[in-house]
């Protein structure tokens, strides 16, 4: 069962190199499931969120050695939060993909690094947006170390940084409404995984 409910001069931006081609990222079908995760087919991401399909997509959290965490400000063109905060990186997992390959092809497209990533968990989230999508998704989450350059996609990035886990709850308690919704809680699952962590459970 599964849960439910500044710029720094290292950034560069560009073009991520990326295993497909994003230019019509719009056209590129994604992983429907049920409601135990088990794959049913494939579509657009449209359709999911019109008729309340189920779906998966990935949630990466990348921290450098002083242990601040990477979050980017998503681009005023896309679809869905634009001009919010969110995680390091993610997106939806497409057809044929599993978790672990969508959370690397996102991380290389986004803010263009490869890193080993490690799970941290699984939990199914439903909302209801004011438009009327429907989204029904099962979040799994990643983490990751990285001190190198990052390369931050222009077209779905539009600013990164980096910022001390303390600083980052005292900005999400004080204005949540800059962030993704579900940024808020991916961020709790993933403090309270390492938490567990921590305490060796």
């Amino acid at each position: 069962m599964f849960p439910c409910h500044g710029k720094d001069r290292r950034f560069k931006s560009g073009r991520a190199r990326s295993a497909k081609d994003m230019s019509n990222p719009q056209w590129v079908k994604i992983t429907f499931v049920n409601e135990r995760d088990e794959v049913i087919g494939s579509g657009y991401k449209e359709e999911a969120w019109a008729k309340g399909i189920f779906h998966r997509i990935v949630g990466i959290f990348i921290l450098n050695s002083g242990g601040e965490l990477l979050i980017h400000k998503r681009s005023p063109k896309l679809l869905t939060s634009p001009g919010l905060w969110d995680k390091s990186a993610g997106g939806h997992v497409d057809e044929g993909e599993d978790y672990l390959t969508a959370a690397k092809r996102e991380t290389k497209e986004e803010i263009g690094i490869g890193v080993e990533l490690q799970e941290i968990t699984k939990f199914l989230l439903k909302e209801v947006y004011k438009d009327g999508k429907r989204m029904n998704r099962f979040h799994m989450l990643y983490k990751g170390e990285y001190d190198g350059e990052i390369f931050m996609d222009k077209r779905e990035v539009l600013e990164i940084r980096w910022i001390s886990l303390p600083d980052l709850e005292k900005w999400m308690k004080e204005k949540p409404e800059d962030f993704v919704y579900s940024f808020l809680v991916q961020y709790k699952h993933f403090k309270g995984s390492d938490q567990l962590s921590q305490s060796g459970v």
